[in-house]
This record gives structure tokens, C-alpha cells and sequence, in this order.
């Protein structure tokens, strides 16, 4: 059934949408106050349908099957609109037209666990996860299910990486339990709050038509300066968050896994988001192999990220130094950290060398030296040729 409701930002109007209440699909959108609108108010319909759908909980996600037929729904979408589409991330929300409801009435970090709409039903992310809002401040907890529970001991490992730096970047700061099945889980308190919301990268690259040679990585930049943030604040994040994610191969840094912190009472970019969900990432999903991959291999890695591999997104890196190498965590340091957290010992000493060789990469392209996957499958395979013609030799009587 089509029902008008309203796109609020706290108490603002933003727009009217009309909205399929079974399915939960965004049908139309008339704008009301396009300022406060996501996309910088530039969102047409076709953006709003995205946003609309990237707000909702990924329907793989299997922690939230049952929460959906508890609650009499078939879609994440439907539940989302159950919900009034209230997150702990940003002020936006949805309301019925002609509600007298207020953001007063609903909003979730007033109301903490006595909320009656759940803002779990906003809570992206492949990985199991929900907040505990029984704290002063909402902490989230993100269940590490399969892979050993590597992907949590990642979140942990990323955060020590990270305070081992002094680059003053600022960063989310995990920490390990085992919840009361004994899965591991890494928690963190929210970075968020009714005076701080979050808007994720996808909003700042698609608010402006870029140039065509542009790419998403320069669009972020450009975009952020244009609204306010500091040219090189915004460079050495990005260069940052860049090199953080190639040394511990971080292959999930997309679009809506950073952005930018805003005031939601007067519209102004505070500045970067800090660095968050590095659970993606030291080949978690690489269980069984334990001989760890060589240059070529490791530059062959599939990343989803602002550009198509590493090796293209270091050729945006402007402040190669920003990321302080010598107080990278050394491969002994990383292997005992995960074999502390139950990860077995060979499966940890296959971590550690891949680690271990991304670091000296890291450095290679620091000093100015290319980092090219071309030039390491040459160097490959021209190793693999010295190596068959010592064969050959050895192999000869004479």
C-alpha cells in the first residue's frame, strides 16, 4: 500500500516521500527544505532510492532474519520503515504525514534502550552486529562468527597499528569478548552522537557531478574543501587511511566505510571521519593456504575501495610519510598477537608474511621506488626462469 511519510532531519522537513509500506521501496520524492536533504541537497530520486536502500540492513545478514519475522516483516526495507529509519550514525529519520511525532519523541539517543523503534534496523555491514544500548553511550558489538573469528581480532589489531602511529589521525578504538556463545566480538563505542553525525563518503562523491577524470578518491577531497575542510586535512586522511589499508590489506575500504563528521544543527563539516571497519582485511578469508603469496600475488589482491587496486590508489597518495613505517608492529609482534586471540600458530605465521612483506613494500614506495604489479610479475617470472635453467644444470652429467 503507497503511504506519504516525511524525510526529517531532527525537526526539519526535508521531503515528502512516497513509500510502499509492504515492501518498504521508495516510489517517489518531492523536496522540501533541499539544505538539510542527504547528498548536500542535491538528491534527486534515483540518489534517494540508493540512500534509502543503503539505510537499510543487508538482507545476507542472518542475525537479523529472525528480528524481521518477530516483527511481522518480509524486507529489510519494511522493517526499515517500521523503524521511522532511525540510526545512531546521523539526525535523519521518517515519519507519517500529518504525525505530530518529534524528534524529541524519538530520538534515540535521549531514549537509549527504553527507545521503542530499533535503530538496529539502520546497522550496515556484512558481519553480525547490533548496539548495546545499555551503557551511559551506545557501544557496538560486531560478531566475528566465521573465519576463526579473525575479522574481530582485525578490528583489534588495526586499533594497535593505529596507536602505534603518531600521525594524530584519529581512529576507532576496538576491543575483544567473547559474547555468551563464545563467538568472539569486538566492541566499540559510538563516534556519533544527537550533536555529531556521520555522512558517508557515497553522499560527498555523488553530490557533485565530477570531472571526467576524476576519480572518486579526488572527488571526496575536492568536495569536503568546497563545504568548508582544510585541503591538506583531508589529503593526509585519505593518504592515511590509503597506506593503513595496504599494509594490513584491508580489501574493503568502500565508499560508505568513511566520510566526514558533521554538526546536524548548523549543516558545517567538522572534518574527517575517524578510521573505521578494518575487519576486511590480513587475508581472513585465506584459511587453509599457509605458504604466504609473493609481490605479484599480493598486488593481485580484489579490493572494493575507491579505486579498482592498490597500486592505483597509491598513485594518489600525496604524503607518502604520513604513515611513520618504523612503528609499523613488527611480524613477530603480529604473529603473537594473533595467536593470543586464538588464531592457530600456522595460520598466524601465514598473516605475519604477508604482513611482514607489505611492510617493506610500503617502504620501498616511500623511498620513491614504483610499486607495480607489471614489474613484480616480470620480476616473477624472470626468477622462475633463472631458477628452471639452474635445474637444467644441475640436472646435466657433464
Amino acid at each position: 500500500m503507497e503511504q506519504p511519510y516525511e524525510l526529517m532531519h531532527k525537526d526539519t522537513v526535508c521531503a515528502l516521500m512516497l513509500l510502499d509500506e509492504e515492501s518498504g521501496d521508495l516510489l517517489a520524492l518531492d523536496p522540501v527544505c533541499r539544505d538539510a536533504m542527504p547528498f548536500f541537497g542535491t538528491a534527486d530520486l534515483s540518489h534517494m532510492r540508493l540512500w534509502w536502500s543503503n539505510r537499510a540492513v543487508p538482507s545476507s545478514r542472518k542475525d537479523m532474519a529472525q528480528v524481521f519475522r518477530n516483527a511481522g516483516c518480509l524486507t529489510p526495507l519494511e522493517y526499515l520503515l517500521k523503524n521511522l529509519a532511525l540510526s545512531l550514525s546521523d539526525t535523519f529519520w521518517v515519519r507519517p504525514a500529518g504525525s505530530t511525532l518529534s524528534w524529541k519523541d524519538v530520538n534515540p539517543h535521549q531514549h537509549d534502550h527504553a527507545v521503542s523503534f530499533d535503530p538496529n534496523a539502520t546497522l550496515g555491514g556484512q558481519m553480525e552486529k547490533h548496539w548495546n544500548l545499555t551503557r551511559e553511550s551506545p557501544v557496538l558489538v560486531k560478531e566475528a562468527v566465521r573465519f576463526e573469528g579473525q575479522q574481530a581480532v582485525n578490528e583489534c589489531f588495526a586499533t594497535l597499528l593505529h596507536q602505534l602511529q603518531p600521525s594524530g589521525i584519529e581512529y576507532v578504538s576496538y576491543s575483544l569478548q567473547r559474547n555468551e556463545e563464545g563467538v568472539l566480538c569486538c566492541t566499540c563505542p559510538s563516534f556519533t552522537s544527537e550533536k555529531l553525525e556521520l555522512i558517508p563518503a557515497y553522499e560527498i562523491v555523488l553530490s557533485q557531478k565530477g570531472s571526467n577524470s576524476a576519480t572518486d578518491y579526488e572527488q571526496f577531497i575536492r568536495v569536503c574543501v568546497q563545504h568548508g575542510l582544510d585541503q591538506d586535512i583531508m589529503q593526509r586522511f585519505m593518504d592515511y587511511q590509503a597506506l593503513t589499508d595496504f599494509v594490513i590489506s584491508n580489501t574493503d575500504e568502500h565508499l560508505r566505510n568513511f566520510g566526514v563528521l558533521r554538526d546536524p544543527d548548523t549543516l558545517a563539516l567538522i572534518g574527517p571521519a575517524p578510521v573505521f571497519d578494518s575487519g576486511n582485511s590480513m587475508f581472513y578469508t585465506e584459511q587453509v593456504r599457509t605458504k604466504p603469496f609473493s609481490r605479484a600475488e599480493l598486488l593481485s589482491q580484489k579490493i572494493t575501495a575507491v579505486v579498482s587496486s592498490e597500486e592505483k590508489l597509491l598513485h594518489h597518495v600525496k604524503y607518502r610519510d604520513v604513515v611513520d613505517v618504523s612503528a609499523l608492529p613488527s611480524r613477530t609482534m603480529v604473529q603473537e598477537f594473533y595467536m593470543q586471540y586464538g588464531i592457530p600458530e600456522e595460520h598466524a605465521a601465514f598473516i605475519a608474511g604477508n604482513y611482514e612483506t607489505k611492510k617493506q613494500m610500503l617502504e620501498e614506495f616511500q623511498k620513491g621506488l614504483s610499486i607495480s604489479l607489471y614489474a613484480e610479475k616480470q620480476k616473477e617470472q624472470k626468477l622462475r626462469s633463472q631458477n628452471r635453467s639452474r635445474e637444467t644444470a644441475d640436472s646435466n652429467p657433464c
